[in-house]
């Protein structure tokens, strides 16, 4: 305010030089010389009592105050991204259906990835509990790994979520008919033709059932109808190929699980029924061998593994026997199958202690699934090697006898440890 007041002096004193200056421009010098004393004294001495005023402002001056405060508290309020650093949170993950689980056990099935199955159709029940179809899928890879119990467990399962549902029926006489109780596994199978008069599979299951029991033509009909509805169905080939085996056909009965395979090239146990036919069937032992390695390239598992191992002992190459058998029972090592062969095949090179070892934990996880030359050999075991344990082979050496009474191999074991025990 101080240099307005200032400029307002300094022009009004200059019109009046001007006005002075224009009055008097023929004046003498002295005139110009005297200016500085008359601002002074005219200009200068007047304004000494003069104040500028100020203006109020009011608040207004704060104005920026204000807007820096606003911002501030809109700011705080909404809280945006750009400002604050955000918590990294992952991204969320669709969830998985029922149906992605069956595709998946269903795709590991055909790509040989077994151990993959069982999971994927556990989860699959898990999500969708009153669909019986994953207890139909796991009943039937139960079947093939020939652990018919569970299979029988999980078709039951599935009948109690859906009593009318022709699979799940079907899917328990199967494992009744596997457990040798064909009177409630052919009950099962008819109910589920009348809910389904076209089910193929319960067509295959009866033809199975009737075979085993030894008729026949009404055996052949009903696999005949199931392979006239569906020239493909996997159960329906393979139960046509064990209605030959049964009746000792077993050139017709390759050619039934070769189209079987044909059918289904990933089911390992088709290959092991196959070279079952060549071994104990036809005598041909190279073939036997060859198409167990087969099973092993579809799956290399103790079941598989164990096969081979039995097929090269029956060919007489024990010691390749042992390496195979070896390999199964490290894969696991409560597989009772593996273990029962593995020590037949020791006992056959003479390492007696070892075979004992194996034959002993073999029986007791297999149960009554042994064989009348598993006991005896066992037996002869504990009596072959060093130092001989009688007590512990005449046990044996019985439960080989209450199979087959007028066994030669016990009977001279039981001989050998009353003569020299």
């Amino acid at each position: 305010m101080r240099h307005s007041t200032f400029f307002y002096i300094i022009t009004q004193h200059a019109q009046q030089i001007v006005i002075t200056s224009h009055h008097h421009i023929n004046a003498p010098p002295t005139i110009f010389n005297s200016f500085p004393r008359r601002w002074y004294n005219q200009a200068m001495y007047l304004d000494r009592t003069y104040r500028p005023r100020r203006r109020y402002r009011g608040i207004g001056r704060f104005w920026p105050l204000i807007i820096l405060a606003v911002l501030g508290v809109i700011l705080y309020e909404e809280q945006p991204t750009w400002l604050f650093p955000q918590e990294i949170t992952p991204t969320p993950v669709p969830t998985r259906s029922a149906i992605f689980y069956q595709a998946e056990a269903e795709a590991a099935i055909r790509g040989g990835r077994y151990d993959d199955a069982f999971p994927a159709f556990e989860e699959m029940k898990r999500l969708e509990p009153d669909n019986p179809a994953a207890y139909v899928a796991l009943s039937e890879l139960y079947i093939i790994f020939r652990d018919i119990d569970e299979a029988l467990r999980v078709a039951q399962e599935a009948v109690s979520v859906a009593p009318e549902n022709a699979d799940a029926l079907v899917a328990r006489a199967r494992a009744l008919n596997w457990q040798e109780d064909n009177d409630n596994a052919v009950i099962d199978a008819l109910d589920a033709l009348d809910i389904e008069p076209d089910h193929a599979t319960a067509y295959a299951v009866l033809g199975e059932i009737y075979t085993d029991v030894g008729q026949w033509d009404i055996a052949d009909g009903y696999l005949t109808q199931a392979l006239t509805l569906e020239p493909e169905n996997i159960t329906a080939l393979r139960n046509r190929a064990y209605y030959y085996e049964r009746q000792g056909d077993y050139e017709d009965a390759v050619a039934g699980y070769e189209a079987a395979i044909a059918a289904a090239p990933y089911r390992f146990d088709l290959y092991i029924e196959l070279g079952r036919q060549y071994s104990i069937g036809l005598g041909e032992f190279e073939k036997a061998v060859e198409t167990y390695r087969k099973a092993v390239e579809v799956y290399e598992a103790p079941i598989t593994l164990d096969a081979l191992g039995e097929g090269l002992y029956n060919r007489g190459d024990h010691l390749q026997a042992v390496r195979e058998l070896r390999r199964a029972v490290e894969m696991n090592d409560h597989y009772g199958p593996a273990r029962v062969h593995l020590g037949m095949a020791l006992f056959a090179r003479r390492n007696f202690e070892d075979a004992a070892l194996h034959l002993e934990i073999g029986l007791q996880l297999i149960g009554d699934q042994a064989r009348v030359e598993n006991l005896y050999t066992l037996g002869l075991a504990y009596i072959y090697k060093e130092p001989r344990e009688c007590e512990k082979a005449i046990p044996w050496l019985q439960k080989a006898l209450a199979l087959s009474p007028e066994n030669g191999p016990a009977l001279d074991g039981l001989a050998t440890c009353s003569s020299n025990p």
